[in-house]
Formats: C-alpha cells, structure tokens, sequence
C-alpha cells in the first residue's frame, strides 16, 4: 500500500482571548448612559401626561373639555410611548443595544405623535376656554393645558433625542 501516506494536520493558531482587534466594541459607555439618561425622563414626562390627561378624559359627564379623538391620539401617542421607551430601558439594562438607526426611527415617530397630540390639547383648551361657559368646577380645563404643556415639554425632550441619538451614531460612540 504505497499509495496510502502518512497526512499530517496542520495545526491552526487562533488569536488569544485578550487581543481586541477581533472584538467589537459596544460603544461609548458615557453615549448609552446619556440617551439611558434621556430616555428615563422622556419615561417619566411621558407618564405624567398619561395622569393628567386621564381626569378630563374620562370624568367629564357635564361638560366635554377634551374631543374624544383628541383622547384617543393621546392615549395612543402617551401609552405606544410608555411601552417603548419601557423596552428600551430594559434592553439597556440587560446591555442588549438597540442600533442607533432604529432607535433613530422610533424617537421621530415619538417626536411627531407628541407634536400632533400637544397641537390638538392646545386647540381643544383654546376652544374649550374661549366658549364663555365657566363651570364652578374648571379643574379638570386646567388638567388639559397642563397635560399639554408636559407634552410640548416632552416633544422637546424627543427632538433631544433624535439629536443627540444621530450623533453618537455618526461618530461611531453607538452601535
């Protein structure tokens, strides 16, 4: 059996654990605990809106101070928000990241939703104030405007976001 030779295997050098150049890096810690930062207060404001926005809503027999489309929008924008924003701040904690792309994404979409319900809440006060009926009881008027105000806050909070999201993603500090 001449044909049958010896075959030797090579062996292979694989790089060593510590060298890393073949790792990925996660990003800058200071730019996912920033927009964890951000997105925390944007969780925060965003339930607050959610509270203030539910006594007009709901509670409201005598006197209509809310559209009921307006409510709708908001509980849409305030509660796809909260469960959002949720998600994420969870994926974080556990260090799963979300690509700054995506996350991009989702914030314009936040950003636009709080910019149409801020826009109707100071429409539906502003008529709501200017038909010249005042109820003993204009509290749940003031709930209105201030759910709106917290959202302008808010929708501000979201361009924040989109911002400072690009930002990072573009010099590289995010995934």
């Amino acid at each position: 059996m001449s044909y049958l030779r010896s075959i030797e295997i090579s062996r292979v050098e694989m790089s060593p654990a510590e060298d890393s150049t073949y790792t990925t890096s996660s990003g800058s810690k200071r730019a996912s605990y920033s927009l964890m930062g951000i997105k925390l207060l944007e969780l925060v404001l965003v339930i607050i809106c959610i509270g203030l926005i539910d006594e007009p809503s709901t509670h409201s027999h005598l006197r209509i101070f809310i559209t009921p489309r307006v409510v709708a929008l908001c509980y849409v924008t305030f509660g796809s928000l909260i469960i959002y924003t949720s998600i994420y701040l969870i994926m974080a904690l556990f260090g799963d990241a979300t690509p700054w792309r995506t996350s991009t994404l989702w914030s314009i979409v936040g950003f636009i939703l709080l910019i149409a319900a801020t826009a109707l809440l100071f429409r539906d006060w502003s008529t709501t104030k200017e038909r010249n009926y005042w109820h003993p009881n204009m509290q749940r008027l003031d709930l209105v405007l201030a759910a709106a105000s917290v959202s302008l806050v808010t929708t501000l909070i979201y361009l924040v976001d989109v911002l400072a999201t690009i930002r990072f993603g573009v010099s590289g500090e995010l995934e």
